[in-house]
């Protein structure tokens, strides 16, 4: 009310002062028309909303990096933590990562939140890393997300049936009623690591065969089983029905150096971004469009042939790196409608 009285009286001082009316209805409806073609152009900023998948990139949090990645094409972003994105913000703090997000453009379509191991060995330390997971969902909620990105968990020396359930367990008891009220989803990336028991088809299996509700999937990477000389393709249409999102990335294989080393040696596989190893992407990709897949499918940087140790400013990627997401949107293009504004 106090800047509505304050427009009057600038007003009636105007023309007091031999200002016409006419005058202050032009310059008021030039303001409005301003107004309101910013707020158009604000909205078309946005990606559209559609019925595909959405191509996006991994990356931590910045306003460099967001607008970058709607610049480079992309229609959205899954954000890992750090500082400045973590459960620990205020309302106000994600309100301006909302905020930040709409005027780059872009969305954040997910988050990740691999470091609770759910199935600690450790009772006190399970019961806290479930606690603090729990906090991740309800991130993931305020940011107005439907879906985290996470690890199975990993139990030294246990077997794969008594590590299946318990995460399975952990997800039914403790995280399934978090994920029913805020209406989120849950799911881990195949990786192959200590504390990522399944990683493999046979324990994702084994998982599933506990946890009924679809609450729980797959973040999946087809790069990951290329490299244990598992068929994603196999694989996907297997698990078609858990696949809650996807991690773009892709594997070489380096065949002079595995004739001299073996599987067991090492250098003879590394991660490349999209079309630049042997992942079948048409087949891939076909998968998802089959099954009406609109998740997100997340660039995952990895390949150094296309980066360049980080320097400068931490807000924003070095150029070399730019370069590989740029490539990537090209070569995934091909195959997706992509961006469409």
């Amino acid at each position: 009310m106090e800047n509505e009285g304050s427009f009057w009286n600038r007003r009636d001082f105007l023309k007091a002062g031999g200002t016409s009316a006419a005058v202050l209805s032009v310059t008021g409806a030039k303001a409005t028309a301003a107004q309101t073609a910013q707020e158009h152009a604000e909205q078309a900023a946005m990606p559209a909303e559609t019925p595909y998948p959405k191509l996006s990139i991994i990356t931590p949090y910045s306003p460099e990096k967001l607008a970058f990645a709607a610049q480079a094409g992309y229609e959205g972003v899954v954000v890992t933590p750090g500082p400045d994105f973590n459960p620990n913000l205020s309302d106000s703090a994600i309100d301006q990562i909302l905020v930040t997000a709409r005027n780059a453009g872009i969305r954040i379509v997910s988050i990740e939140y691999f470091a609770p191991n759910h199935t600690d060995s450790d009772a006190g330390k399970r019961s806290a890393a479930n606690a603090e997971f729990v906090r991740a969902l309800e991130f993931c909620h305020r940011l107005g997300c439907k879906f985290v990105g996470t690890f199975s968990g990993g139990m030294p020396g246990a077997s794969m049936e008594d590590q299946a359930k318990a995460f399975a367990d952990v997800f039914n008891q403790e995280y399934l009623p978090v994920c029913e009220k805020l209406d989120v989803t849950m799911g881990w990336e195949n990786y192959p690591t200590g504390s990522n028991f399944a990683s493999i088809p046979a324990a994702m299996q084994a998982v599933f065969d506990l946890v009924p509700s679809k609450r729980l999937g797959l973040e999946f990477d087809p790069s990951h089983f290329v490299r244990q000389y598992i068929d994603p393709i196999s694989v996907a249409w297997q698990f078609k029905d858990r696949i809650l999102a996807v991690h773009a990335k892709d594997t070489e294989i380096i065949q002079p150096v595995l004739q001299q080393v073996g599987i067991a040696g090492h250098g003879w596989w590394r991660y490349r971004i999209p079309g630049q190893g042997i992942v079948n992407w048409p087949q891939f990709l076909t998968v998802l469009l089959e099954i009406q897949f609109d998740g997100g499918i997340a660039v995952e940087h990895e390949d150094q042939f296309w980066d360049a140790p980080h320097s400068g400013s931490p807000s924003d990627f070095p150029q070399q790196r730019k370069d590989g997401f740029i490539l990537a949107r090209r070569f995934l293009g091909q195959y997706l409608p992509g961006r469409l504004v």
